[in-house]
């Protein structure tokens, strides 16, 4: 405590004063500037461009860290550090929802019964309200040529897709649509059915006049309900169970003609298809429900 009893005792009161008076107003200036700061970076992240600016610049100086033989890791990847989920395992008690069905049934319906179909884990066909006018060519264009890459393509051609479809080869092609800007584009595309909401990931099938009988697998990672929307043409699909309810359940065949939608729940179930030798170009979206 200061007690002015002298000229002296009372400058330095007087100067103690002024500097703690200072030192907090900068403490103030400096939380709220840096209060400010935070939110400026925050608001500029939810930038769909700035974000990605900023995961490359992280992406570099964390490659400058490493070794150079790894960077390829992170060249397309959108994590810098994994958190490992731990994987759910089908158990044989889930199996018992598929032991007892030989098909799919097809309901006229679907947005009163979708959900019952759902509480038993049954698969589920119906036809769509939606119609489009989509071609094989508006997809290849928007999704196989220029900047945006495909992942996990497959496909007879060796050769340019386009090309191949200009020519009337047999072919068939499948993909995944992996980057938000695809999936944007594919909503754009097609919308499905009102009680039906399309993901951000999708796959997407196309064939035209190709002979074969042999089943293609589309290896998706969902283990969630999954939609299957034929946009055009025809294709032959099969339902097969997992292990361990591959000794309980029988593999579903059916076929989806054009503005068809399969519904079924991935985590129990692989999707396969069939390519058919008609003349007609076959598309086909894959996504799961949100």
């Amino acid at each position: 405590m200061c007690v002015p009893s002298t000229e002296r005792v009372g400058h330095k009161c007087s100067s103690d004063n002024a500097y703690r008076k200072i030192m907090t107003k900068c403490k103030t200036m400096w939380i709220l500037g840096t209060v400010a700061a935070l939110l400026i970076v925050s608001m500029a992240l939810q930038n769909y461009t700035v974000n990605q600016y900023v995961r490359a610049i992280l992406k570099l100086t964390v490659m400058q860290l490493i070794d150079l033989n790894n960077f390829k890791n992170l060249l397309h990847d959108s994590c810098l550090v994994y958190k490992k989920i731990p994987e759910r395992e089908l158990s044989e008690s889930e199996c018992y929802s598929c032991e007892s069905i030989d098909r799919v049934d097809v309901v006229f319906k679907p947005e009163d019964v979708l959900e019952s179909y759902a509480d038993l884990n049954w698969p589920v066909a119906f036809q769509s309200n939606v119609k489009t006018n989509v071609t094989v060519e508006d997809i290849a264009l928007t999704f196989l040529i220029g900047d945006l890459l495909p992942c996990d393509y497959e496909s007879n051609l060796k050769i340019d897709p386009l090309r191949a479809i200009e020519m009337k080869y047999g072919w068939f092609m499948h993909w995944r649509n992996c980057d938000d800007v695809q999936g944007k584009i594919m909503r754009a595309l097609y919308r499905p059915d009102s009680f039906l909401s399309i993901s951000s990931e999708t796959w997407t099938i196309m064939s035209f006049k190709y002979k074969t009988y042999h089943y293609k697998q589309i290896n998706m990672y969902y283990n969630s309900r999954v939609a299957v929307s034929q946009i055009s043409g025809t294709f032959n699909y099969r339902l097969v169970p997992k292990n361990p309810c591959t000794k309980i359940c029988n593999h579903l065949d059916g076929r989806l003609e054009t503005y068809h939608t399969l519904v079924f729940n991935n985590f129990i179930w692989d999707f396969q298809y069939l390519p058919l030798n008609n003349s007609s170009n076959s598309i086909a979206i894959i996504y799961y429900l949100d």
